[in-house]
């Protein structure tokens, strides 16, 4: 012991003599931080090796084990860290009383069979991939080493984003509105075709923040649910319920474009009421009355106030008779199909239509477009890539826990399984101790002030006195 802690005692000296003597005046002060910071993940990966083996060499030494387990192979397991791939030898051992062969080490320091990447490596690595490419994130999750795309891919693939990551509040919420935001985005897939991952979003209030809407006391719904939209649906009415009071509660808008699997909402959330969003159908109404130019400008302009009129009257008979004039007068084809589908979108949506003008005081407007194109569209589909179904699903809930404030570490402790230490809670604690006996360090100075020539421990303390200051 006293030989290794010897030698990193010497490697600090000598790192720090050659960094001040010449590095730092070579290169400049950028050179010299690259280069020193090379140096530390060397020397981290090295210490970290040393520290591992040696807590190894505690538990083959310690009497316990040799009651309880008898060893059978020694072999070599090479996993990355944040300092880049370290290399270390364990024990592979028998439980005499079950013969449940085991390696000690994985089991007391919490390393997974096959693990093959850190935990603070993965949290790097979900983290960059969430907002960047996989490549990218394959190359700074890591010091020195480049995590393939396939591998990055695999580790979002085996993520289990099943669980409810809410956290209930203590005492229920009173408020008299709650509104929900749904809609989906459109994903291509590797081998071809398209998934549509869902979004639905829950808030209270939104607050307009500058140019941007904020909405208030938000929390996000997110994954495919393919032929399971009742599963999302439970989920978003499960969470109201256990958050809210229900009996102070007067109403929940959903909010969206009419979409089957929307309207769906109707049948879980308690006292909804749902809302055809304003964007929806104005992009619909500028359909029918098609493209403006500067010598129908006037005629269409005309067309779209009575329209808007005979909504907000709710005369949907007026409505139709002035998309029968707009239609009679177009004379393509494909066009008049078009137009008279948007126009049956809007009969089809008369309830949902009724209820935005009917509670337009309390409403906001649904930001539902804006929202996917944030969250989804702007990693998922803005670009030309393909996806596997399950990546699309746990990217997806990624960047949604993302917004939630939920982080990847909260992420990854929840997909941790509970393990049973108790047949090795005694042989943990006994390696611990050993370790601390063994070591037993007591203060010293630094090894720099200690060494070293005359002016080279002056220099050192005076960068220190100034660094106090």
């Amino acid at each position: 012991m006293e030989n290794i802690l010897h030698y990193f005692n010497e490697k600090i000296i000598s790192l720090t003599e050659n960094y001040l003597k010449n590095l730092i005046f070579k290169k400049g002060i950028s050179g010299f931080t690259d280069d020193l910071t090379a140096e530390f993940a060397r020397f981290g990966s090295e210490l970290t090796q040393f520290l591992v083996e040696y807590v190894e060499e505690e538990i083959f030494n310690l009497g316990e084990r040799k009651e309880k387990f008898e060893t059978l192979e020694r072999d070599t397991r090479n996993i990355v860290s944040i300092f880049g791939e370290i290399q270390f030898k364990r024990r592979y051992y028998k439980e005499k009383e079950t013969n449940k062969k085991i390696y000690l080490l994985d089991k007391i320091l919490g390393i997974k069979p096959k693990q093959r990447l850190l935990n603070n490596v993965q949290e790097r690595l979900l983290t960059e991939a969430v907002s960047t490419s996989y490549e990218h994130a394959g190359e700074v999750a890591a010091y020195g080493i480049k995590i393939s795309r396939q591998e990055v891919k695999n580790e979002i693939e085996s993520l289990n984003l099943e669980k409810n990551f809410y956290k209930d509040n203590e005492t229920k919420r009173k408020v008299e509105n709650l509104y929900i935001i749904a809609d989906e985005d459109h994903v291509h897939l590797q081998k071809g075709g398209i998934e549509e991952p869902r979004i639905i979003v829950v808030y209270e209030n939104a607050v307009s923040n500058g140019k941007r809407i904020e909405l208030k006391e938000k929390r996000h719904f997110e994954g495919i649910y393919k032929n399971k939209i009742h599963e999302l649906w439970d989920e978003v009415s499960l969470y109201i319920e256990e958050n809210y009071d229900m009996e102070y509660l007067k109403r929940v808008f959903i909010q969206g474009d009419g979409a089957t699997w929307i309207k769906t909402g109707l049948e879980w959330v308690q006292k909804s009421i749902y809302v055809l969003d304003k964007f929806h159908m104005m992009k619909a109404i500028n359909g029918i009355v098609g493209k403006m130019t500067k010598e129908t400008k006037k005629e269409k302009t005309n067309y779209k106030k009575r329209i808007y009129k005979s909504l907000e009257k709710f005369e949907f008979k007026e409505f139709k008779e002035i998309c029968y004039d707009i239609l009679s007068e177009e004379m393509e084809y494909s066009l008049r199909i078009r137009k008279e589908q948007l126009m049956n979108y809007i009969l089809n949506n008369e309830e949902g239509i009724r209820n935005l003008y009917k509670n337009k005081e309390i409403l906001h407007g649904c930001s539902a477009e804006g929202h996917v194109s944030h969250i989804y569209s702007d990693r998922m589909s803005s670009r030309p890539m393909g996806w596997k179904t399950r990546n699309v699903n746990n990217m997806s809930k990624l960047r949604l826990l993302r917004e939630d404030k939920i982080s990847v570490r909260e992420i990854l402790e929840k997909q941790e399984k509970i393990i049973d230490f108790e047949e090795y809670k005694e042989i943990k604690l006994n390696t611990q101790k050993r370790i601390n006996k063994n070591i037993n360090f007591k203060p010293v100075s630094l090894p720099i002030i200690s060494f070293g020539t005359h002016g080279e421990r002056k220099l050192f303390r005076d960068i220190l006195n100034g660094m106090a200051v």
